[in-house]
């Protein structure tokens, strides 16, 4: 889209930075914030050699959400096609899209997640008691102990150690790749590192699914996926589709869930007072608590609503103009690159006070509206593993605090941030202890 297109549309670079982007053009970090409150809820920048369309707040959000064949999600997410194939859910625009959606609920739907609460619960008591009173990274606890839980119930893919770790690897390397230009993203996938494991992940999930289309019958969700897959596609469904199906249910959103708690215990651990307090409300947990929601564990769940504001994984979310539109009076042709903040709400005061303080007790005194919370998206394009990660947070939240302190030997600063391209990283490490054994 030529940058003249947008002459109507503050600039970044102009109206609010005071700078040329010619000069700029690599610049990875922009105050959305402030030029949310200079320029409105649109405006342009330059971002990595292209013109793009910002839109953010309570404005931008309702918009997007409120009619999704208003984008084209094919051309904004590339990457996936790159790699899961041209079946891959984020590929699929308008009825292919919720037709895809409707094959895939059975493996996401709170209430075939939900029924798997135990096993998924043994595994994080399995997990966490293995590493007790033992160095370790919690990112790298985290990632497995969910990889292993995922593999135990909602496709039961019987893993040793040295592939879960392959698996983790390419998993978190394929989402590097994701937000990169593309020339740097076809070198970067292009490694022998990567092919490799690659070709070792496909090629498993690829016997996987072959077994089943064999016969091979298996209670978990995945079976159900499968059913409804084949019914809707009959002889059109190719292996990568069902792959790709299956990588879903595995994998998709560990990373996000292990950052999102790694985050959240550091601001966890440092108040006082708030742990002792959750330390007691979880007292009475057991694995079957969250079976009818949480509305016993009301700190708990503050906490992780907390949680997912200040340190949402995907701050912004690259779109792509399908059809002609307007916001904010402004026009956009099909085409338009845009950028939308759809967790820039998180941080506006005049929604949520003293928004950079980590406090979860706002969670108990406030109803916000649910516009502003957007760290799974919105619509029918929505976050399709939100149910598992907020069924994977608490278990693994209740049995932590339940049953271990934690000695950090390495608890880095967490940069809260809503940039494209940025996601909350945190390393925390150190030394499970349990309670049970004496602080």
């Amino acid at each position: 889209m030529p940058t003249d297109a947008h002459a109507a549309i503050p600039s970044y670079e102009k109206d609010f930075a005071q700078f040329d982007f010619m000069e700029h053009g690599s610049l990875d970090t922009f105050d959305h914030l402030g030029a949310y409150r200079a320029l409105g809820p649109i405006y342009t920048v330059h971002f990595r050699g292209e013109p793009w369309v910002c839109i953010g707040g309570l404005e931008a959000n309702a918009m997007a959400w409120r009619n999704p064949d208003l984008w084209d999600y094919e051309s904004a997410l590339t990457p996936f096609r790159e790699i899961m194939g041209d079946r891959h859910v984020t590929q699929m625009d308008g009825v292919p899209h919720r037709q895809k959606r409707r094959q895939l609920k059975p493996g996401f739907s709170m209430s075939s997640i939900g029924r798997l609460i135990p096993a998924i619960d043994a595994v994080v008591k399995r997990m966490l008691g293995e590493s007790a009173n033992k160095e370790v990274s919690l990112h790298d606890l985290f990632m497995r102990s969910l990889t292993y839980a995922n593999s135990e119930t909602v496709l039961r893919a019987p893993l040793s150690e040295t592939e879960v770790q392959t698996f983790i690897r390419f998993e978190e390397e394929f989402i590097v790749g994701t937000i990169m230009e593309s020339s740097a993203r076809k070198a970067f996938y292009e490694r022998e590192s990567f092919v490799k494991d690659k070709a070792f992940v496909f090629g498993y999930l690829g016997q996987l699914v072959q077994r089943r289309l064999d016969g091979e019958q298996v209670e978990d969700n995945f079976s159900e996926v499968l059913k409804l897959t084949l019914e809707d596609r009959g002889e059109e469904v190719d292996l990568q589709e069902l792959v790709s199906e299956a990588y879903l249910l595995l994998m998709a959103g560990t990373g996000n869930t292990a950052k999102l708690l790694n985050c959240g215990l550091q601001r966890v651990w440092k108040d006082r007072p708030w742990l002792e307090a959750l330390r007691e409300e979880v007292e009475s947990y057991q694995p079957l608590s969250f079976a009818r929601g949480m509305d016993a564990f009301p700190k708990l769940k503050a906490t992780l609503m907390e949680i997912e504001r200040m340190f949402p994984a995907a701050p912004v979310l690259a779109r792509v103009v399908a059809q002609p539109m307007e916001f904010e009076g402004r026009k956009l042709e099909p085409g338009t690159k845009v950028l939308h903040m759809q967790t820039l709400t998180h941080f506006l005061e005049e929604i949520y006070e003293d928004p950079y303080d980590f406090k979860p007790q706002r969670w108990l005194e406030n109803n916000y509206p649910k516009k502003a919370h957007g760290t799974f998206g919105g619509s029918t394009h929505i976050c399709l593993g939100m149910n598992l990660a907020r069924i994977h947070m608490p278990i693994v939240l209740a049995n932590m605090l339940k049953d271990y302190a934690f000695e950090a030997t390495k608890s880095p600063e967490i940069q809260v941030n809503f940039n494209y391209g940025v996601p909350q990283v945190s390393d925390l490490s150190g030394r499970l202890v349990s309670i049970s054994r004496g602080q």
